[in-house]
């Protein structure tokens, strides 16, 4: 079963039908490269794994392509830019995945983080995704599979909220859409619909 990151999935949602057929395409087969693994791993280093922003910046400024350097060190420094606006603790977010209704698609859910801020708890997907604007729409449809997946076991009082680091702006669920739940369930149905194509042309 093919399986893509949560911001692969919503970066797709804003294709059209014949740019998501090309996105998906490409998870026929094996293989990929997550431009942006080492900014995961330096966001949780930074948050919850309790080490300095120097340390985390320093494998980043080790990648060897140009562009995936200077955005990966973009993107963490917009991160500690975003962190120091006030005072908080960090704790390690819950993890899960959720499959399309057929099971064609495998969506992982990953926060990088989960943040106090006096009495709230959010659990914090970074939006790092270098050509495409995040819309309230699209946001909100990554925060309702959040919501659904992952307030559970000890999470149920936490706050999903997608944080984009182009522009410093965090999409909560109260300034989403209000028909997002359909719209994220259609585009999980052209998946599906996509995939079983696929498998049948084979």
């Amino acid at each position: 079963m093919p399986t893509v990151s949560l911001m692969s999935f919503l970066n797709i949602m804003t294709k059209s039908a014949p740019q998501k057929v090309r996105e998906y395409q490409r998870y026929l087969t094996p293989g990929g490269y997550d431009f942006y693994w080492q900014l995961k791993d330096a966001a949780a280093a930074l948050t919850y794994g309790g080490k300095s922003f120097e340390q985390c910046l320093a494998p980043l400024h080790r990648i060897k392509r140009d562009s995936e350097r200077k955005h990966n060190v973009q993107r963490l420094e917009a991160l500690q830019r975003w962190l120091s606006r006030a005072e908080c603790s960090y704790f390690e977010p819950p993890r899960a995945t959720c499959q399309s209704p057929l099971g064609h698609l495998k969506i992982k859910l990953e926060p990088e983080f989960g943040v106090v801020v006096g009495s709230r708890k959010r659990l914090v997907h970074l939006w790092s995704n270098q050509g495409t604007n995040l819309k309230a729409f699209v946001a909100g449809g990554g925060i309702y599979l959040m919501q659904q997946h992952l307030l559970k076991n000890g999470f149920d009082d936490c706050e999903c909220v997608i944080l984009d680091l182009k522009k410093s702006y965090v999409f909560a669920s109260d300034g989403i859409p209000a028909n997002v739940i359909a719209m994220t369930n259609s585009e999980l149905a052209w998946a599906d619909s996509f995939f079983h194509a696929a498998a049948e042309a084979a």
